[in-house]
């Protein structure tokens, strides 16, 4: 009876044991695997602002180049295109709400946008005083008309246009390139739980050589800062409006594309009259096109025409 009486006291002390073992399991990979979980979810949160912000800033730059690359216009089409990160709606009502979110939160102190081509040496190098005049304005204007067969303003024909020695680094196409850097950050409310405290947080041990006080501000708000980059080309004259500073010289006549790098072969170079690269057609017969050359005997001009080797003959 003794023996048989000693064995539950012997198992049930090792299953108090596995139990607790479980328990402890448990409160280490459930808390573990529902963080990953989160973070997870952020990211995909990280991402639809992403897609938001690089839509945002196409239709700013789409506007600034048809109104001249006004700052104002510009910053009116990228918040008017932020409203679907807002909420958006299919009412008018739905809509209007939504854009007096966006109006409220992408202020200046949340989200900047940066010109940064044409530069103030872009218009130091090929402002036009006739095309300001006709413009009305007193602002400096770069033109954008026929800048396929220019290199220069018309009444300015005597502009350095090397971008090895100019201010601006630039030709008079590259002058006509709207470049815009846009800078947003995602607000708290719009964040993971644990997730974006832990996102802001690592961002600001790792970034803390960032000497960019917009980003560092960002991060110290609690907003998580996210960029998108857009390069298209005027359809306007570009007025100047306080434009930044970024002087050319010194990059070898190679203005750098603030943008990622281009993907895949290079382009062709074509003429800039003939951006398909147009190849030229060959002469009927295959010769060189002339109908009209020197008899055999030298005597005088005669029809002619060449055979597949070239040599010349005349036509019956």
């Amino acid at each position: 009876m003794k023996r048989g009486g000693s064995a539950p006291r012997a198992a049930r002390p090792r299953r108090l044991t596995q139990r607790g073992a479980t328990l402890v399991e448990f409160v280490v990979v459930v808390p573990t695997v529902l963080f990953l979980l989160l973070n997870l979810i952020q990211y995909g949160l990280l991402y639809h602002a992403k897609s938001q912000l690089n839509y945002a800033a196409f239709e700013a730059a789409r506007a600034g180049t048809t109104q001249n690359a006004s700052p104002a216009a510009i910053r009116t089409a990228f918040v008017r295109a932020m409203t679907g990160y807002y909420g958006g709606g299919t009412t008018t009502a739905q809509l209007a709400k939504s854009y007096a979110k966006a109006v409220a939160d992408a202020t200046p102190a949340h989200a900047r946008i940066e010109i940064l081509s044409p530069t103030k040496e872009s218009f130091d190098d090929y402002h036009s005083p006739a095309l300001a005049a006709r413009l009305k304005t007193s602002a400096r204007v770069i033109p954008n008309t026929n800048i396929a067969f220019l290199d220069c303003p018309v009444d300015v024909p005597g502009c350095n246009h090397d971008p090895k020695t100019n201010r601006s680094g630039q030709t008079l196409a590259d002058a006509n390139l709207l470049k815009l850097r846009v800078t947003y950050g995602i607000p708290e409310r719009k964040q993971i739980p644990l997730a974006g405290r832990f996102m802001n947080w690592a961002l600001s041990v790792l970034n803390k050589s960032d000497a960019d006080a917009f980003r560092q501000g960002l991060i110290e708000a609690g907003r998580i800062p996210v960029v998108a980059h857009v390069v298209m080309r005027m359809q306007s004259p570009a007025m100047e409006a306080g434009n930044a500073s970024l002087p050319g010289p010194g990059n070898g006549g190679k203005p750098k594309d603030p943008g990622p790098p281009p993907k895949g072969e290079p382009l062709p170079t074509c003429p800039a009259t003939d951006p398909g690269c147009t190849p030229k057609p060959e002469p009927p017969g295959g010769g060189n096109g002339n109908n009209d050359a020197p008899c055999p005997d030298g005597s005088s001009i005669c029809p002619v025409c060449t055979d597949e080797s070239g040599k010349v003959i005349k036509k019956p």
